[in-house]
This record gives structure tokens, sequence and C-alpha cells, in this order.
């Protein structure tokens, strides 16, 4: 298949997947293909902790309490229509928030023989886990979330191989496992997936601050990071954002696949919000290979380089999430990492 007709695919198995359905081919030929339905699949083979069976309800009413004061907010951090509950939060089981859905794609970015294409991820991570992070948090199946044994190879996922993957970038480029008493911004911060695991693997991370303007995420994230006793992460809720925020000077903000859901307006108002706070790196993993856009609520899409370059973000690395392009092609993920540092701002202490 041609570069051209890839790139074609992968764009409409992207927006098939907004609707949680998925794309898959069942030739070499763009032509020949098949969409089935998706969205809300979960493994229900491991049931949620007993103490929080009751509480991951779409009628808690902690949760309908966030949903109310997150709707008076005028607010230019909330997403756009994409993030409706009529729309992506239809993609969400909330008990087993961890399975296939709006938060990550477990099965339906790798399409069929997912089995095999995790064995080839596991092996790929293994190969260059130097710091044996994947000893030093472990997967469970816990909440919906597909687990693959592998001989040889501990408990994997797409929540853990994603993580450990994310740390090697930043500590290619941010020297992440050799610094010391430092602070992370997670802007979209989704169910505290990279809290939980950076909080395991990374001695030197001091705090790490998980914001989002999705109601079901504060919740989610709230829950699930206690559950996984991490101290040290904070979930702040977006209308006490300002205030608590108002005194921190993180290192390091992240953002996964997240901006790439928002409107121009909100991107521009969060990157914003990293600049006053005079963040000095910024690692971004966009939903469109290397191309940084937004997501307008006609969906049409709009390069958001020129709002990281006003704030004085500029390129300092990117590589392809799999550098193996073999790995790549058999996988069939395209995704890249990105790293943002700030023209003129105090460089964060040197790694030890």
């Amino acid at each position: 298949m041609s570069r051209f007709t890839s790139r074609v695919f992968l764009t409409v198995r992207y927006l098939v997947g907004l609707f949680g359905l998925t794309l898959t081919r069942t030739s070499t030929e763009l032509t020949s293909f098949r969409i089935h339905a998706g969205h809300g699949r979960h493994d229900g083979s491991t049931p949620p902790p007993a103490e929080l069976a009751a509480v991951l309800d779409d009628r808690n009413p902690q949760l309908e309490e966030l949903r109310a004061r997150y709707r008076r907010l005028d607010s230019p951090y909330r997403p756009g229509s994409f993030w409706r509950r009529s729309r992506r939060l239809r993609d969400l089981n909330l008990t087993f928030f961890r399975g296939d859905n709006a938060y990550v794609w477990q099965l339906r970015q790798v399409g069929d023989n997912a089995r095999l294409k995790f064995f080839l991820l596991a092996q790929y991570i293994s190969r260059q886990d130097t710091h044996k992070l994947l000893e030093r948090t472990r997967e469970d199946g816990a909440f919906g979330c597909w687990a693959f044994d592998f001989q040889g190879l501990p408990t994997v996922s797409r929540d853990l191989l994603d993580s450990v993957n994310e740390m090697y970038f930043l500590d290619r480029h941010w020297d992440l496992l050799s610094r010391k008493d430092f602070t992370v911004l997670d802007i979209g911060a989704g169910y505290g997936r990279l809290a939980h695991r950076m909080a395991e693997c990374v001695p030197g991370l001091a705090r790490y601050l998980c914001v989002d303007a999705i109601p079901e995420s504060t919740f989610l994230s709230e829950h699930y990071l206690r559950h996984r006793k991490v101290t040290k992460a904070t979930v702040i809720p977006l209308d006490e954002m300002a205030d608590r925020l108002a005194d921190e000077r993180p290192d390091l903000a992240v953002n996964i696949h997240s901006f790439s859901e928002m409107p121009l307006s909100a991107i521009e108002a969060w990157v914003g919000l990293v600049a006053r706070l005079e963040v000095p790196a910024l690692m971004i993993v966009p939903n469109e290979g290397d191309k940084l856009l937004s997501l307008e609520n006609d969906y049409l899409r709009t390069d958001f380089t020129p709002v990281l370059e006003r704030h004085g973000y500029v390129l300092a690395a990117r590589e392809r999430t799999i550098a193996d392009p073999d790995v790549r092609e058999l996988v069939g993920v395209g995704d890249w990492f990105m790293l943002f540092r700030r023209e003129g701002a105090t460089p964060a202490p040197e790694a030890s």
C-alpha cells in the first residue's frame, strides 16, 4: 500500500473511531475494509474492587455535583463539542474506564490480532528498558483493562506500555529518571494513567498535578489514584485551578492526545496558562502523526503551532513513538513524541 493510501486509511480510521467504531483492512487495498462496533468494550474478567463498585456509577452524587460545577463555569479551558456527553462521553463505561474507550483505545487502534501486536510492542519496549521500569510498575487488568501475559515478560497492557515508552522519551530528552525534586503538570490527565506510572517509576518526582476540563476525568482520577495509593499526585478540579496553581512553578507539562481533541481557543488558554506558570518544558503527543492540529466544533482542523510559538515554546525534540519501522508497520501505530522548550524560561535543575 502506498504511503498516501496508508495516510488516508489512518485518517479515515481515526475519524471512524471518534464514533466508537473500528476500521480494519481486510487486504492491502484501501477499498477492502470493514467497520465494526468498538466503543465501550472492556475485559470484565477482573471485577472492580468492592470499595469502588458502587462509587463508579454515572449517577454518583459527587460526579453529578462536579458536572454541575463545570457547567456553571465560563472557562476558556472547557473543551468543544467533541467531548459533549452525547458524543465522546458515550464512549465511556465508568465501571470499566480502563477498557477500550474515550480515554485509551486499548484495542481499537491496533485492530485485529491484538495479542500478536501487543507481543511485538512488549518486546520492543523491553529491549529499551534499561532502567527496568517494567518491573517497577505492574499491570493487574483492573477496571476493564486488557492485560497480556507472555513468557519471559511481565504482564503488559496498552496503559503500561504507553506510559513506559513516554517516560523513556522524557528521559532521553529531559533526563526524567535522574532528576530530583521536580513537579509535573498533566493537562488532560484523564483517569490518571501517567500519574500512576510515573509515581511508581521515577524516584525524583516530587509532585504530579492532574488537571482536566472534563468532570468525569476529575472524578475518575481522584478515585483511581487514591485506589493506587499514589500520594505524590494531586487532582485539581477545574473551578479551583486558578487559585491552586497560582503559586506553582511546574518543571514539566505534558499533554498526551488531548490538545488534538480541543478547539484552538481552548489550546490557546492552556498553553497561555503553562507560559504564565513559566513551565520550561512541554511534552505533546498529538493524534495525527506529527501534525499539531486542533479539533474545532465543525470538525475542521487548525494548526496550533503558532500558539506554541507565540508563547515562546520551540520544538526541541521529536521522535516516532515506535522507532523500529517494522514494529511500527506491523502494529499500525504512527504517533510521535514532541518536546518543546520555552525560550527565555528559567531552566529546571540539572540532572544530578
